[in-house]
């Protein structure tokens, strides 16, 4: 229940940012390595948000499977 009301609540933050985001249509340059790309200020912000959300999903999970491995060795080798 926890999570899906911060999923709610993240979810209500995005979407207002994106309401108020769209009043302001400045367009930005991003270069990439290898590419251009010509986005809104609120695209580009909202991109970098998701991108350091899902980094920060990935090494949050690898460190808890990493952990949960850990403790599973450690009772299995504990049991023989």
């Amino acid at each position: 229940m926890r999570k899906l009301i911060f999923f709610l609540c993240f979810s209500v933050l995005i979407l207002i940012g994106l309401f108020f985001g769209s009043i302001n249509q400045q367009v930005a340059e991003l270069n990439y390595f290898i590419a251009k790309a010509e986005l809104r200020v609120v695209d580009i912000a909202l991109l970098f948000l998701l991108l350091g959300f899902a980094i920060g999903f990935s090494l949050s999970l690898t460190i808890l499977v990493k952990l949960r491995t850990k403790r599973w060795i450690n009772r299995a080798m504990s049991k023989t």
